[in-house]
């Protein structure tokens, strides 16, 4: 089985998202699914866009990339923190 880096989309780590990541846990897969957003959700695109924004879309990145950093070497990784 894989192991797996989930990144969540602009509204955040959504009840979605934890749903998908459950399932490939069902399915045998390890998967991690880091908060980038801190704990913040949004009902909109627009609204996680402009938090993204204030935010830094630097910082985010950096979020991103220090999950990344914390895997073994060969993990599977959809999606991606600079999209």
């Amino acid at each position: 089985m894989a192991e797996v880096l989930l990144y969540h989309h602009i509204q955040g780590l959504t009840d979605g998202v934890k749903a998908f990541a459950d399932g490939l846990r069902r399915d045998g897969h390890t998967v991690h699914t880091p908060d980038l957003f801190e704990g913040r959700t949004f009902g909109s695109i627009e609204e996680g866009f402009g938090f993204a924004r204030d935010t830094g879309f630097d910082v985010i990145r950096e979020r991103g990339g220090a999950a990344a950093d914390e895997l073994a070497p060969g993990s599977s990784t959809p999606g991606s923190p600079s999209a």
